[in-house]
């Protein structure tokens, strides 16, 4: 595999926490490694990543040396290509429902989604190897199975070069981010136009992890930090598995990470040029993975390491923050089963759902924040003004800090949703595949309906991911008596997917299946008429009234 290798080192990292004035927090012992017995860590070298072959064999080796561990295919990329689960399930079986009869909770690893960003492929397989073969690491698994995907883009895996991705220091060769259809899969979510994600989601919802977590490298700003950390945004996940993301797990991922020296900071985007004139936190809607699974009461995190810094240093800041995350989970089992059961329950009873989320400008903190100083030089290529980061001035100060989000709309959750059967075949699959209970009629049946009508709408103009967007969208709505026939479909609430029911199914949400098109053919007029030959109806349609 290159001159990559996996290796023990000792471990001398001093245990030290910086302030984290963006999140609760609570007081910890960072001793996680004494208290197991740790006294060494494992450490990836080089500047070369494993191909899909190469990473495949690898868990096929694991799965014959370890009993506690099963490789299994649950679908197909749109290349056709298998797609891989590799579970660590010590003692427990490897089904969900054996997992759930053992005690232990549930940790979804997504490697590749991006191919392009492949720190995670070999991050996991040496979190995989360290667990098995670690008596004191797999102790972090006594209450919690993990589930690793090896790569999910797998076609865009097998199209490696050096050159996509032109701002990134390593490794020497990786994969693209589109798939076989030239599709990026983490937009893919809500859509499902890829076999990939048609075998992602029919697999998360016969597993339903507790935690899903995501490996990415980050674009943008220059800066000190090795990881940027991506968690399910706090304001739109139920409130008491939200306290439990921000209050009990954040806080453990950045103590962990400050003991062994990796400098993390929170995903951002930039209000303006530099970081240091203030940092907004992201907004995933459901159509990312993590806006995705807090449809279903899950709490995501998205690894983003940064892109200028060492591939071996990323690798190895992925792999800590997984074993943080482990850890994080190993810690509070209890707490963690509670909140996901009462958010399911929440989900199922609410009344209403908010849509839409927008940033509160309002609502500002401080960020410690420690960066290089910015200033702008003359290109050497084009002679025009650039941005020019300078390693050896760091900064360390406080930026403004913006992550609350608000719904911009509200809608009232109903009794249920009829689909007619002529728009099944877009729908109803989609709603199956992650959980959704779907009634199909059997006879002709009145029911009391809301008719949302399309009044206004944007739309798209170049493709975006397979479809023209459709955006700002408004209903016009009235009540009505409609019969529906035998064949069409009743989605009833009051189910645990609730969130995912009305965000597809509420014409206005900004992922609803009508927003990606589902419903275009609505939209076209299909008779016209010539005015001249009108004229002569009009002139009588005229008389008629006025007389």
């Amino acid at each position: 595999m290159g001159n990559k290798c996996y290796q023990q080192c000792a471990s001398s990292a001093a245990l030290s926490v910086s302030p984290r004035d963006i999140m609760q927090r609570s007081s910890f012992l960072l001793a996680i490694f004494s208290s197991v017995g740790i006294h060494a860590q494992w450490a990836f070298t080089g500047d070369t990543t494993a191909t899909w072959e190469q990473a495949i064999a690898r868990y096929q080796d694991l799965d014959r040396m370890h009993s506690g561990a099963r490789l299994v295919e649950f679908g197909n990329d749109d290349d056709g290509s298998p797609l891989h689960l590799f579970v660590i399930a010590d003692g427990s079986g490897f089904t969900p429902d054996s997992i759930r009869a053992a005690g232990k909770n549930i940790l979804w690893i997504t490697n590749d989604i991006h191919p392009g960003e492949p720190d995670g492929v070999d991050a996991s397989l040496l979190f995989a190897q360290a667990l098995l073969e670690s008596d004191q690491l797999m102790g972090l698994t006594v209450h919690t199975a993990v589930c690793i995907v090896p790569m999910y883009n797998v076609s865009g895996a097998k199209r490696r070069g050096p050159f996509s991705r032109a701002n990134q220091i390593g490794p020497q060769e990786y994969g693209f981010r589109g798939n076989a259809r030239n599709l990026d899969l983490n937009r893919d979510f809500v859509k499902m136009d890829s076999r990939n994600t048609r075998s992602m989601e029919d697999a998360l919802a016969i597993m339903d992890p507790d935690v899903y977590f995501e490996t990415h490298v980050s674009d943008g700003a220059d800066h000190q930090y090795v990881m940027e950390l991506l968690t399910t945004q706090k304001d739109k996940l139920d409130g008491g598995l939200s306290a439990f993301m921000t209050g009990t797990m954040m806080p453990r991922l950045y103590e962990w990470m400050a003991s062994r020296k990796i400098l993390m900071c929170p995903y951002f985007e930039m209000e303006f040029e530099t970081p240091e004139e203030g940092l907004v936190g992201f907004y995933d809607s459901p159509r990312y993975s993590t806006g995705f699974n807090a449809l279903f009461d899950r709490i995501g995190i998205l690894a983003e390491s940064h892109m200028l810094k060492p591939y071996a240093d990323r690798v190895n800041a992925t792999f800590q923050l997984m074993l943080a995350t482990l850890a994080a989970m190993n810690e509070h089992p209890e707490e963690l089963r509670r909140a996901r059961s009462a958010a399911k329950k929440n989900t199922a009873s609410m009344h209403e759902i908010g849509l839409n989320w927008v940033l509160d400008t309002t609502h500002v903190e401080q960020l410690p924040w420690k960066g290089w100083a910015a200033e702008h030089k003359t290109s050497e290529v084009t002679g025009l003004p650039r941005i020019h980061y300078d390693h050896a001035r760091p900064t360390d100060t406080m930026v403004p800090w913006r992550d609350k989000y608000n719904p911009s709309l509200i809608k009232r959750k109903p009794v249920g949703y009829i689909i007619p059967q002529a728009w099944a075949a877009a729908i109803v699959q989609r709603l199956k595949t992650n959980g959704v209970t779907v009634e199909r009629l059997d006879r002709e049946r009145s029911f009391t309906v809301e008719v949302d009508s399309i009044a206004e709408f944007k739309t798209g103009q170049q493709p975006y991911e397979g479809h023209y967007l459709h955006r700002d969208i408004r209903c016009s709505t009235r009540r009505t008596k409609h019969t529906a026939v035998a064949g069409d479909y009743l989605v009833r609430t009051g189910q645990v997917t609730d969130r995912l029911i009305m965000e597809t199914l509420e014409p206005e949400g900004e992922d609803s299946y009508f927003a990606w098109g589902f419903f275009d053919s609505i939209l076209q007029q299909k008779e016209w008429f010539s005015d001249y030959a009108f004229e002569d109806i009009a002139t009588e349609l005229l008389r008629k009234i006025l007389h």
